[in-house]
């Protein structure tokens, strides 16, 4: 491929990596003042809020009438909505870095989906990118000395902050297939976020209320912002990250976006939420060496 069809692509994704990332370290925050499944509707709503308002620069009525506008209402069912949840649950339990680097194994289950669907072969390069990508989630969460070698957050809520990051990863990972397949169905990456948006809040507004028997309340003004800003970053995140898929190709684009843990941990540590230490730096590094060798090797 082209030197020209790769740099534009990851440059796209290397921005999504950017915006997701730092939408970790606000949700975060926010998760101290609003539990998960009302950041989550808070999160989602100001998604669909900022493409709604933007609809009259980028809606088409002829987008509507297409087949990937059904693949986007469909998987809007999973994303944002369910990932969105489960990484909050995540975070309300673990460090962002931590939790960001779990989930940012998304290229892992592209490539077993690969393997064990398409035919894929389990090459000398996706073993070693499953080995550095193990290695780097043991090095952020492996704490010798403590009580039961616990892992770093500490805890019982782990091994649930552990499955959910999984979980979020999981789905990113089909969802990334998915949307490729739709975006090249419907190409426009702002009616495709619009679409997964508009679902997700629906659905996420009527759990709440099957669960809890009413409407949101007044929510604390600190806890809200947070999440609105984390809004902000996932539906600039999408649009990129979309954006992307349409003019690249899943291969190029997973592992760019799947550095976001990088950015979260920058982020993290420019307000003061994390401490950089050497350990950190090399789990991170290992992940983001491990998803991204699995991911160039599926093609």
């Amino acid at each position: 491929m082209p030197h020209t069809e790769t740099f534009l692509p990851g440059l796209i994704a290397l921005a999504a990596a950017a915006a997701f990332g730092s939408s970790g370290v606000a949700s975060k925050r926010g998760l101290a003042h609003i539990e998960a499944l009302t950041g989550t509707i808070v999160t989602v709503g100001t998604c669909f809020v900022v493409y709604l308002l933007a609809a009259p620069f980028w809606m088409r009525t002829d987008d509507w009438f297409t087949a990937g506008f059904w693949i986007f209402v469909v998987t809007g069912i999973m994303q944002p909505a369910l990932s969105m949840y489960f990484a909050n649950e995540a975070f309300s339990r673990a460090g962002a870095t931590v939790v960001a680097t779990f989930t940012g194994t998304t290229p892992l289950f592209a490539a077993a989906l690969a393997i064990g669907f398409l035919g894929e072969r389990l090459t000398l390069a996706i073993a070693a990118g499953t080995m550095f990508t193990v290695l780097g989630i043991t090095t952020l969460a492996w704490m010798p000395g403590t009580r039961g070698s616990r892992l770093a957050t500490g805890g019982s809520g782990i091994a649930a902050a552990l499955l959910f990051a999984t979980g979020t990863a999981a789905i990113r990972g089909i969802n990334h297939v998915i949307g490729k397949i739709g975006i090249d169905l419907l190409p426009n990456p702002f009616m495709a976020g619009f679409c997964s948006f508009a679902v997700s809040f629906v659905i996420l507004t009527a759990v709440y209320r099957w669960r809890r028997g009413r409407w949101p309340g007044k929510l604390p003004r600190p806890g809200l912002i947070c999440f609105v800003v984390t809004g902000l970053c996932v539906a600039l995140g999408i649009g990129l990250l979309y954006t992307a898929l349409l003019v690249g190709t899943v291969t190029v684009v997973a592992p760019i976006v799947a550095s976001f843990p990088v950015f979260t941990l920058l982020v993290a540590a420019l307000v003061g939420d994390e401490r950089i230490t050497g350990k950190v730096l090399a789990g991170v590094a290992l992940v983001v060496v491990g998803v991204g060798v699995i991911s160039a090797s599926v093609r």
